[in-house]
């Protein structure tokens, strides 16, 4: 237990308070930029019959869009727009009824030659538009129309997201930090009681959540529905959205567990028997964390290989964030006034139970952030070569440092202190850093969808063979072949070079194209890529001699 030396007393009190609103300010900037991050990635194009900048003999019957996750039944279009700028309906939009992911609509009539470009738009399953298009062309080329390329555009949280947003995580991680404080460090220590302070702050936090809560149903209409505030107040709209998204029935269930916790949170605030007082703050607990988990289950999580692993750990990553930064302000504006300075020792010892937690809390957030974070990054040079992978990389090295001063902190045996050591502060300023660097993963492209080029060397018998993909991603690609022999110089006797893709997610078939000679031992080619994901890319090299050089190479290939 930390040694309290009255002389200081003064000393503490000033910088307890000079700290105090540094603290709430830094509360608010952590919550706004770190617990937004859980959405990385929202719905892209794996597949699209037509494919982008296909060039086709003749005119297709359906047009059919494959995504990489499950897309919401509502508030989807799919229209097709002539080299002209006309707009041709298509017939029977839907979503495919035995594959979720896909979404198609039939061509109404023949379509002459010419340049056409598709245009859809989607709700990804965690509830963000996501829009695009896709360029094909019908005959021979002309210079009438000429392909553009496709385009993939996501939602862009704007001003009223993030105000609401962020009202609703300070709010759940105040009253849950709140009683996590009175339940795991104040009862430990023989302390209970519900101050006027507690109260208030208790019910402030809460009626952030109820109000945060109550307009995010509007808020996902304007979004998802691309309609104003007023429009999205319309039945028609407000019923589409409650009962038939998954969004809408969360929002239901978050709804009656915020009336359970009015009820149950009175009784806990104001109950006269401390037995029973106890009991109503535990139940009170487990309803915020019900909100907790609800607001977790329509995440990004529900499009993984794993729903509910990844859901479970998407909601561990919120509640350890929500309860680590909270009690910051717990102990900036609650400790110092619910332990009275003739003890201030308890003070200090209720702040080293929670740095005991706070390991707990911050290894579970770090290990949830990586797996979460991971889902996003298909390869482990990935995680090097993109600028998702070296931010995740950033934002992992400064929680493991994080991680160390806490253990320090717990381990440490000097006792006669009157203000928190320097690791403590240390400590806290790393875990902001790694908010902030978590903010950017937020606008930031996923390693999934944004692998970057690809680049490999293979041995093959005595030649070396380097192949470089860019940009990698789904449509046209530019294919590079360099090959050298073992003492590293570029090989001459090359009679053909030709390249097969095949898809390793799906049966599709082959794909074959042959390279040319553009340098010494270099030889290159165009070939369509007509999915995301994994790929295998064979080369093979036949020599003057009439000997073969094959090389494989697998290769994740992005959406955009």
């Amino acid at each position: 237990m930390f040694q309290y030396y009255p002389e200081r007393g003064n000393d503490l009190l000033y910088w307890q308070k000079a700290l105090r609103w540094g603290w709430i300010c830094i509360f608010c900037l952590a919550v706004l930029v770190a617990l937004p991050a859980r959405s990385l990635a929202h719905a892209y194009i794996v597949a699209a019959t037509p494919a982008a900048n296909e060039q086709l003999m003749e005119a297709p019957k359906t047009i059919r869009i494959e995504f990489n996750e499950n897309i919401q039944s509502t508030f989807y279009a799919l229209t097709l727009v002539n080299q002209t700028g006309h707009e041709i309906l298509l017939h029977d939009v839907r979503i495919d009824a035995t594959n979720p992911h896909v979404l198609e609509g039939n061509v109404p009539n023949r379509l002459a030659n010419g340049t056409y470009v598709v245009k859809w738009k989607v709700v990804s399953s965690d509830g963000h538009p996501v829009e695009g298009t896709i360029p094909f062309q019908i005959g021979q080329s002309s210079d009438n129309g000429a392909l553009s390329d496709s385009e993939r555009n996501g939602y862009v949280p704007k001003f009223d997201m993030i105000i609401i947003r962020g009202l609703f995580y300070i709010g759940l991680s105040l009253f849950l930090s709140l009683l996590w404080f009175k339940l795991f460090i104040y009862l430990p220590l023989g302390t209970w009681r519900f101050s006027t302070r507690d109260r208030v702050l208790y019910w402030a936090a809460y009626s952030l959540t109820v109000l945060a809560t109550l307009l995010s149903l509007p808020l996902q209409i304007t979004v998802e529905a691309d309609v104003s505030w007023l429009q999205a107040l319309e039945g028609a709209l407000v019923k589409k959205m409650l009962f038939h998204t998954a969004f809408g029935v969360a929002w239901m269930i978050q709804c009656v567990l915020l009336f359970l916790l009015f009820v149950v949170g009175y009784a806990a605030m104001f109950g006269k028997r401390e037995r029973h007082s106890k009991r109503w703050a535990i139940v009170s607990f487990v309803l915020g964390t019900s909100i907790l988990f609800a607001k977790a289950w329509t995440g990004h999580a529900a499009a993984s290989s794993h729903p509910l692993v990844a859901r479970v750990m998407d909601f561990l990553h919120l509640f350890s964030a929500s309860v680590w930064v909270g009690c910051l302000v717990i102990i900036a504006v609650i400790l110092p006034f619910d332990i009275p300075g003739t003890a201030k020792s308890k003070y200090w010892e209720a702040v080293r139970r929670f740095s005991r937690w706070a390991i707990g809390l911050v290894a579970m957030l770090m290990m949830t952030g990586i797996y979460a974070a991971l889902q996003q990054v298909p390869t482990f040079d990935a995680l090097f070569q993109t600028i998702y992978g070296k931010v995740l990389l950033g934002k992992v090295l400064l929680l493991v440092v994080m991680l160390m001063f806490a253990t320090v902190n717990w381990l440490s045996e000097r006792k006669q202190k009157s203000v928190l050591g320097a690791t403590v502060w240390s400590e806290f300023g790393l875990g902001i850093g790694a908010m902030l660097l978590a903010a950017m993963l937020t606008n930031l492209p996923p390693a999934a969808a944004s692998p970057g080029p690809f680049t490999q060397t293979k041995e093959a018998g005595s030649y070396q063979v380097t192949l470089h993909i860019t940009p990698n991603v789904l449509g046209t690609n530019q294919f590079q072949i360099k090959i050298k022999n073992a003492k590293g110089r570029a090989v001459q006797d090359i009679e053909q070079v030709t390249v097969t893709l095949t898809p390793k997610d799906i049966d599709m078939g082959e794909t074959t194209f042959q390279a040319f000679k553009v340098a010494s031992g270099i030889y290159q080619a165009k070939g369509t890529i007509s999915m995301a994901g994994r790929w295998n890319v064979h080369v093979h090299i036949l020599t003057t001699s009439l000997q073969s050089v094959d090389a494989t190479f697998a290769c994740y290939v992005g959406s955009q």
